[in-house]
Order: C-alpha cells, then structure tokens, then sequence
C-alpha cells in the first residue's frame, strides 16, 4: 500500500478512536440538569419530598404522590433528564389515584452519584424506588406498577423480570439491549465508530453485556407488559423496539404512536396515551380509575 493512502487510513482511524471516546464520556457524565419543581395543582397534590439510598450508598432524591387506591407506580426518567421529565405521566397516573413516586437516577438531578451507567447499576436505584414504595403504608406492597422512559424503559424493563414485586410494567422508547444501541446510534462506519463508544463504557466500569433485556422478556411470568414506541424515533428505531416485542410473551401489547418522536407521545396523542397508561396498570393492579383531580385528559 502506498504511503499516501495508509497515513490516511491510520489518520481516520485516530479520528474515530478519539471520537468514540469522546462520545463515551458524554454518555457517562452528562450535563446537569436542573429540577425544577411543578406548579401547585390538584393532581400532583400532596407532592412530597422524599429520599432514599441504594444498596451501593448513592443517595437519591424525588417526589412521591400519596396513594389513593392502595396501588402505586414508580415513574423512572431518560438519560440526561430527571424526574419532572414524567410529570404528564405522573399526572394521568396520579389523578386516578395512584401513588406516584418520581425520583432522579444515580447522576441526574439531585441524586448522588458522578457516572451514568446506562442501565447496569441503575437497576439498583430502580430497586431502591420499589424498596421505598413498598414500605409506604399507603400501598398495598402487591399492587406496584413500573414505568420508564428510555434508559429509564431498558431499567425498567431489567428490573421486572427479576423483581416479582412489579405487577405491571410499561416502558416507552426502550433498547433491548446497549450494544446494540450504540452501534444504532454511533455505528455510522460499523465496529470502528461503535467500538470506541464501547470501549470508553466498559473502562469506566459499565457491563455492557448485563444490559440486554431482551434476554429476559419472557421472565415477566405473565405479568403485563406495555411498550411504547414513536414512529418517527430516530433514537429508538422501530425495529429495536419490535424485537423486544417479539421477544416477550403474553400478556402484552405494542402501542406505535404515529407522527411522535423520542417521548413525544404525550404531545402528539395526550388523550390516547393517557387511556392506554390507565386501562395498562388498573386491569394490573386491579385499581378502577378514580375521578381525575385536575391531571391529563383521560
């Protein structure tokens, strides 16, 4: 090979290499963002502030709606987010009467904790959330609910086929497995733009091969399962999201939201979203929907 064309070829490889770190350590230590707390309103009413702690000591923070039908959902945000990015959710959910705790993952909002680790060692705050619901003497520990929004839907989604105490569990935007959602995502030139990504990852401690929930879809046991999925998301493609469907057995159900992209689906559908979220977690945990007080359309 000429010399020419091979200092070329080394030079884009150092590109990549270079890049795909630098991409890495953006998916590690994302930039704040500030919580902001939601006006007074009646369906998010009394909105407590609550903390708890994980098995590995990180503190985490959020909000917790009392129940008012003894069953109860935990609502678990994206990347780069924190828990006032579910707020319709906790509306819809809330105001039929569900208690509903929002809280910010490890590295998010105002939790503890410096590295995002994509769904590996935020099972563990997932967990932490049941642990504090199920202890509320307002829930019946038998009647929890799960949900959660792209990273947040892939934890959610892990936790549940582990933790027998989710009844339900809903996830919208969701990967079924990291590896592959990277090479979605940054696999423009295949392994040699992807791999770096991955490589910076696994160097910072993340087990990339623990988080795949399509392995274990099955493992929910009958428990109900709702997916939620944007035609028009570029950052949760149609056919990830369909093989997590296809990977999972009855009882569940695949809601396509046309026209929405990443966590549009309450802009573009709010009525719908809303109907599916309630009929989804009342025939679950065998809680009728109260009259809303001033939450989503229903």
């Amino acid at each position: 090979m000429a010399l020419a064309p091979l200092c070329v070829l080394l030079a884009a490889a150092g590109y990549l290499v270079v890049n795909g770190h630098r991409i890495g350590q953006g998916l590690l230590h994302p930039s704040p963002i500030p919580v902001t707390r939601p006006p007074a309103e009646p369906a998010l009413s009394p909105l407590e502030d609550v903390a708890f702690t994980t098995s590995d000591g990180v503190p985490l923070k959020g909000w917790y709606v009392p129940s008012r039908n003894r069953a109860a959902v935990v609502l678990v945000h994206g990347f780069a987010d924190n828990r006032a990015q579910l707020l319709f959710e906790a509306r819809t959910l809330a105001g039929a009467g569900y208690g509903v705790l929002l809280f910010d993952l490890r590295a998010h909002g105002e939790s503890g904790g410096d590295t995002v680790t994509w769904g590996d060692r935020e099972r563990r705050d997932v967990t932490a959330a049941l642990d504090f619901i199920s202890r509320r003497p307002d829930v019946d520990p038998g009647r929890l609910g799960l949900f959660g929004f792209s990273m947040g839907g892939t934890t959610s989604l892990l936790v549940a086929s582990e933790d027998a105490r989710v009844k339900a569990v809903a996830a919208a935007g969701a990967y079924p497995a990291l590896e592959a959602d990277i090479y979605a995502g940054y696999g423009r030139w295949g392994a040699m733009s992807a791999e770096p990504v991955l490589w910076t990852l696994r160097r910072a401690g993340v087990t990339v091969d623990a988080v795949r929930p399509i392995d274990g879809m099955c493992r929910l046991g009958g428990r109900p399962l709702l997916l939620v999925n944007g035609d028009v998301d570029p950052d949760a493609p149609a056919k990830l999201q369909a093989s997590l469907f296809q990977a999972a057995c009855e009882p569940k159900s695949l809601w396509v939201v046309e026209g929405a992209g990443h966590g549009q689906y309450a802009r573009v559908a709010p009525e719908e979203y809303a109907r599916r979220l309630l009929q989804h977690f009342g025939a679950a945990l065998q809680a009728l929907p109260q009259a809303s007080s001033g939450g989503a359309t229903h």
